[in-house]
């Protein structure tokens, strides 16, 4: 029998990338030089791939449960529609009106405002409002993030369809088809080949590696000390010295965050009983930070920052408290079919 493999850090895991997104973007909210020697657009990259990383690993394994499409999609949906639906609705009627230079009637009535709520339909991202934060660096953004949650849509979307195709039926597979892609982004839509950064390939291409974690999570979580030791030496290499850091955070970054993850640490199971704000941290960082510079744009980096980020964690509790949590419970009419078994070789 498979043993579940869930620790206690992933919530914690995904507090900190949800906070380290905010921090990465705040060098360009407010237009502040980040330090020579701090890549900040690396570190917001390194936590959207943790997202991706993380959420391959669980989803799947929800798959693995109970391989049902329409229960499958139905608990997604349900997991980050409400989410975003709060968010678009508050950036449009509490932000929007709150921080605009045009008249109310006219900001609510504008075509990009109505355009706003395409957000809704998870296809792709509208981050901009008419006349909001006219004076700051970046005016009129309003939700930078978003653009991240059409992707993990159709990350949704393959796995159920390769779900439906069978090819969980065997983990091998499902190891094949996860490796395939792999090797195709490494191949042909790598930034270290291309020179471009290719979004909708590289991170559901994390995605599937911690879906391909999952399939052999017992192997994996046997083997991933030595693992990780085998593919440290190999990723510093191809980071430091071939300067392919595409690549070296493909190979090591998902075995190491999941074997992280996975960990059981006594002392920190409390941060579980509070729910976890990391959706609402990352939905509601961006305008809560656009917001603090315009109320205070004289206000220091790091005081800035960490009032953005204490906000954003009010704003992340309190979605998950009055929105996330409560329409998680409807996943209860999505679990009425029998457990199903493991993978067969």
């Amino acid at each position: 029998m498979s043993t579940q493999h869930r620790g206690n850090l992933f919530d914690l895991m995904r507090i900190c990338a949800a906070s380290a997104v905010i921090f990465s973007h705040h060098f360009h909210i407010t237009h502040t030089a980040s330090p020579t020697w701090l890549h900040s657009d690396m570190v917001g990259g390194v936590a959207v791939m943790t997202f991706f990383t993380i959420s391959g690993y669980l989803v799947t394994q929800s798959w693995l449960r109970q391989p049902k499409a329409l229960a499958f999609l139905s608990k997604r949906f349900l997991r980050i529609w409400p989410g975003v639906l709060f968010a678009v609705l508050t950036n449009v009627f509490l932000f929007g009106i709150f921080f605009n230079s045009l008249p109310t009637a006219d900001f609510l009535a504008h075509p990009d405002t109505l355009g706003y709520f395409r957000n809704l339909l998870l296809i792709r991202d509208y981050p901009y409002l008419p006349g909001v934060f006219e004076n700051n660096p970046i005016k009129h953004l309003m939700n930078g993030p978003l653009w991240t949650i059409p992707i993990e849509s159709l990350c949704y979307l393959v796995l159920a369809g390769a779900g439906l195709l069978g090819v969980f039926r065997s983990r091998w597979l499902a190891g094949l088809a996860a490796v395939a892609y792999i090797a195709f982004f490494l191949t042909a839509r790598n930034a270290d080949l291309t020179g471009e950064m290719q979004h909708w390939f590289e991170y559901p291409a994390y995605f599937t590696y911690g879906a391909l974690i999952a399939v052999f999570r017992d192997a994996f979580h046997a083997r991933s000390g030595r693992l990780l030791l085998l593919l440290a030496p190999l990723a510093a290499v191809l980071f430091f010295g071939l300067q392919m850091e595409h690549t070296a955070g493909l190979l090591l970054l998902p075995p190491l965050l999941i074997h992280i993850g996975s960990l059981n640490v006594p002392a920190l199971a409390f941060l579980q009983r509070g729910g976890d704000p990391s959706y609402g941290i990352y939905l509601y960082g961006c305008p809560v930070q656009q917001s603090v510079y315009a109320l205070w744009p004289d206000l220091a980096f790091i005081p800035s920052l960490m009032l953005s980020v204490a906000l954003a964690a009010v704003a992340g509790y309190a979605s998950w408290h009055l929105v996330e949590s409560p329409a998680l419970r409807f996943k209860r009419w999505f679990q009425r079919t029998p457990v199903a078994p493991q993978a067969a070789p």
